[in-house]
């Protein structure tokens, strides 16, 4: 079982340490920021404005770091951000930088990835324009929505053999993501070979905001699911911040994706909310067959602490908690236990317990994502 454990708060943000099952040679890290949470909550927040809050988040993400003082020690000229295009540009780590330690002169290198499914399985279509000037003894700073983790193993490759031909090495390697635990196994897969090839090298670092989501895959048993790309809230480690969140409004912990297409969300506003709006009319048509919000509900998140609060039994509920996030703060505990009381009102019971329920929420949906983006 893997768990997060509180390591720092400040400037709004709380960073976890992912510890538990699988622990290795890559620091691993979980981030919860209000913009990361309105990003993962809000499938509205898009185009510009998705990129401006994830450079925001990026900034108090590498302030909290213990990473931080190696990095912020670096010269700058050392540091250099690499972009997979397209969704890589909205992570704002070249903002971020600057924000957080003040650097101005840190180098970024570009890559184009565009994978496609043939056959069943995933691959890079296109990774043929590149820009890479990468300084020796380099800290590399990548961020990406990562979901297979193909996109990421096929370029660190590409720049790892490039490094090898112009001379150049890496000394840190630090991946801000949204993303699965795929990240972890390209991560230790490079950690490896840049150990074996660098004799500088320091160490690898995963940062996921918000929490560890699940990838869907074809044993996920969800009714409504994109194998290979949705990242879903369903048998995560998240943050407890993050979960706290789900009771702010009934349609976040339903959404269909965690972060639907990064590159089309901020780059193709309408064929990113054509996505969006597909989703709830096939949320719409599943209540017209007798799909019932509770059923909705406990497909997409089922709270674990759920029938201990609603049982009144506080003691088996924070030692759920607690195995989960041990350390956690007790006013925290107290808002997620009442507001998990209040969505789970009798009258609230009695409502989702009826497919209208979950029609109403559809619609409402489609009607609050008509009028996005006009």
């Amino acid at each position: 079982m893997q768990y997060l454990e509180h390591l720092a708060s400040g400037n709004e943000a709380t960073l976890y340490t992912v510890n538990g099952e699988f622990d290795g040679p890559v620091k691993r890290y979980v981030v919860t920021t209000p913009e990361t949470r309105a990003i993962c909550n809000s499938p509205e927040l898009l185009g510009a404005d998705f990129g401006h809050q994830l450079a925001r988040a990026s900034a108090r993400a590498l302030q909290l770091l213990p990473e931080r003082d190696a990095i912020a020690g670096t010269r700058q000229e050392r540091v250099c951000v690499v972009h997979f295009l397209r969704g890589g540009l909205n992570f704002g780590l070249r903002e971020g930088l600057f924000s957080a330690y003040g650097f101005n002169r840190h180098a970024s290198c570009f890559m184009s990835s565009q994978r496609r499914k043939v056959d069943g399985r995933w691959q890079v279509e296109e990774d043929m324009y590149r820009k890479l000037h990468i300084p020796r003894q380099a800290v590399l700073m990548v961020g990406d929505v990562v979901a297979t983790g193909i996109t990421v193993d096929n370029g660190l490759g590409v720049i790892l053999e490039h490094l090898k031909e112009i001379g150049s090495s890496v000394r840190r390697l630090v991946f801000f993501t949204i993303g699965c635990h795929k990240l972890e196994k390209v991560l230790e897969k490079y950690h490896a070979l840049c150990a074996d090839a660098f004799d500088e090298f320091e160490g690898s670092t995963a940062v996921y905001f918000e929490g560890k989501f699940k990838l869907v895959d074809s044993q996920t048993g969800l009714r409504i699911g994109i194998p290979g790309t949705d990242l879903i809230r369903k048998d995560s480690q998240l943050a407890p911040e993050f979960a706290l969140s789900q009771y702010a409004r009934l349609s976040y912990p339903l959404e269909r994706c965690t972060i639907y297409d990064a590159g089309s969300r901020a780059f193709d506003i309408p064929g990113y909310l054509t996505d969006v709006r597909h989703y709830w009319r096939q949320v719409s048509d599943l209540a017209d067959e007798g799909m019932t919000l509770t059923q909705a509900l406990q497909e997409r998140w089922p709270e674990p602490w759920r029938d201990a609060v609603l049982a009144g039994d506080r003691k088996t509920y924070e030692t759920e908690c607690r195995m989960h996030w041990p350390g956690v703060d007790e006013l925290l505990l107290d808002q997620l236990w009442e507001r998990t009381r209040l969505r789970w009102s009798p009258e609230f019971t009695d409502q989702a317990a009826h497919s209208s329920a979950l029609a109403e929420l559809a619609h409402q949906r489609l009607r609050e994502l008509a009028v996005v983006g006009e």
